[in-house]
């Protein structure tokens, strides 16, 4: 694990932020200039999630070759 991923939070943080996320949206007493904000944030967090997933994925795929 390089650095910058030991500094990175694990999935189920990001995911667990982003429902929070998408509670604070979803109210209505959220200014507008909070939604920037969180949305930003949120897709932030959804590209660091597509990134560990698509790393996952390759991990596996990996494996899996080496027990063919």
């Amino acid at each position: 694990m390089t650095e910058i991923e030991a500094n990175e939070p694990d999935y189920e943080s990001m995911i667990t932020e982003l429902r929070e996320i998408a509670r604070k949206l979803d109210d209505a007493n959220t200014s507008v200039e909070d939604a920037v904000k969180l949305h930003t944030r949120g897709m932030e967090l959804i590209a660091k999630c597509e990134a560990f997933l698509a790393k996952a994925e390759l991990t596996i795929t990996e494996v899996r070759k080496g027990e063919e």
